[in-house]
């Protein structure tokens, strides 16, 4: 029951990198080999179309992908134009009223004092859970309990 309760809790990104050094390495080497095997299935594949079936058609190809390009860049041309136009110089969002801390603290079951004091804080407010409870602990002074999250069992 000790080690259980010695062990420190890591979050699940910090777990990653207690995994074996082999499985580690072995992840990474396949991504790399994954990727490069997608690279070359596509350039054969696009050769092999574009190229060898092709053959007396390969300039009418090369039509179509062109008129395709330049349309898709003419549309995305007007889409940039449309979204300057209409939003120039001006708020792309509604602005929302701003709220008081004793507003937000009520959505999370926090006291506007306590919201105040997690505000000011220059560290990390770290989540902790004990006693079937959430808390904000803040090194050196008193943990804050978030009510939103209590589990009364």
């Amino acid at each position: 029951m000790k080690e259980n309760a010695s062990k420190e809790i890591k979050p699940i990104y910090a777990r990653k990198d207690d995994r074996p050094l082999l499985i580690r390495w072995g992840e990474k080497l396949f991504a790399i080999l994954a990727t490069l095997v997608m690279w070359v299935f596509l350039i054969w594949t696009l050769y092999q179309k574009l190229y060898v079936d092709a053959g007396e058609k390969l300039w009418s190809v090369l039509q179509v992908l062109a008129i395709g390009l330049l349309f898709s860049v003419a549309l995305l041309g007007f889409w940039q134009f449309y979204n300057w136009f209409r939003f120039h110089n001006k708020a792309r969002r509604r602005e929302f009223p701003r709220q008081g801390l004793d507003e937000v603290g009520s959505l999370y079951g926090i006291s506007a004092v306590d919201m105040a004091r997690l505000q000011d804080v220059r560290k990390a407010a770290v989540v902790e859970f004990r006693n079937h409870r959430y808390y904000y602990c803040i090194d050196g002074e008193e943990s804050i309990e978030i009510g939103m999250l209590r589990m009364d069992i």
